[in-house]
């Protein structure tokens, strides 16, 4: 009786310090992201931006009417071949515990219509519920779209 219930007091209160731990580092990734980039958005594991980004929002001229919480983020990739590479790099080593960030060069489309070329800095890590969700920063440069990937 008692062994049990000081089992499962231990086993909860590693699972919270290992919770904590988690958020720590997902927090101290995504200020050095934010340092780096000029966006930084949170994808889920199908891809859809889990909150609004302002600052996504400004960089493809969407304008303040534009919520992109729940949006799709592969729409505005401009074209199919980069939607493929951003989607194979995103179930690249979705399998293992600790998949490796990576950087891949893509080009956008605004909201006139123009070509964005950005460098997106992926890191993928598992929420929770042990989703796999993708942390992902975003640089403009002008010569980036279509480049290669590499790890980081």
């Amino acid at each position: 009786g008692i062994y049990c219930i000081e089992q499962l007091v231990k086993s909860s209160i590693r699972k919270e310090v290992e919770a904590r731990h988690g958020k720590c580092q997902l927090s101290a990734v995504t200020s050095l992201l934010d340092l780096m980039c000029d966006a930084v958005v949170d994808l889920d594991s199908t891809l859809h931006m889990k909150e609004h980004s302002s600052k996504l929002a400004g960089m493809l001229m969407l304008g303040s009417g534009k919520q992109l919480e729940g949006a799709d983020f592969m729409e505005h990739i401009a074209d199919d071949r980069d939607k493929q590479r951003f989607s194979e790099a995103t179930q690249a080593g979705g399998g293992t515990c600790n998949p490796l960030p990576n950087m891949l060069g893509l080009r956008f489309r605004d909201s006139m219509g123009n070509f964005v070329n950005l460098v997106l800095f992926h890191v993928p890590y598992r929420s929770l519920g042990g989703a796999m969700s993708h942390l992902i920063g975003l640089r403009e440069e002008p010569e980036a779209g279509s480049g290669a990937m590499t790890d980081a």
